[in-house]
């Protein structure tokens, strides 16, 4: 009787963990062969564009600096690789180390994607660019957007 009392609570809590998640679907997007992936919506941040030409299994800072405030994340969104992979990290403008003091890359696999590069999780404002670079044989012209600001959950799109 104790057991099915425990599993019963246990159930409930499922239940309701599982309603309290709300998602947003993207019209037009969404197939059963999709597979789903958060895509940040920024809730504040001024979507700055970029261009790069990356080298042959080399890489390439952006020449724009990004200020992200304390607690605050910055996002990319590749909009262009000629099909290839890029990886994306954030690093100090001056001496060129990665935040943190470890390689955080993140990897886009696929144009027209969206991921957070870094939370700045101290209490200071820091001023940082990002690094790309692509595995690929060939110059990878890479393409998209950078913001710096907030995303909420409520915000995620499901695709």
């Amino acid at each position: 009787m104790k057991h099915r009392k425990n599993i019963l609570v246990l159930l409930v809590l499922l239940a309701l963990l599982g309603a309290s998640q709300s998602i947003t679907v993207c019209p037009g997007r969404a197939s059963a062969a999709t597979r789903t992936e958060p895509l940040p919506v920024m809730a504040n941040g001024k979507l700055r564009p970029f261009s790069i030409n990356i080298g042959s299994f080399g890489y390439k800072d952006t020449s724009e600096k990004y200020t992200v405030k304390a607690g605050k994340y910055i996002i990319a969104r590749l909009e262009n690789s000629g099909g290839h992979d890029v990886y994306m990290t954030v690093i100090y403008p001056g001496d060129q180390r990665p935040v943190g003091g470890r390689s955080d890359r993140v990897k886009f696999t696929r144009e027209d994607q969206t991921r957070i590069l870094w939370t700045n999780v101290t209490s200071m404002t820091k001023e940082v660019t990002i690094r790309m670079s692509s595995p690929a044989l060939a110059l990878v012209q890479a393409t998209g957007t950078v913001s710096t600001g907030w995303y909420t959950e409520e915000d995620t799109i499901i695709y």
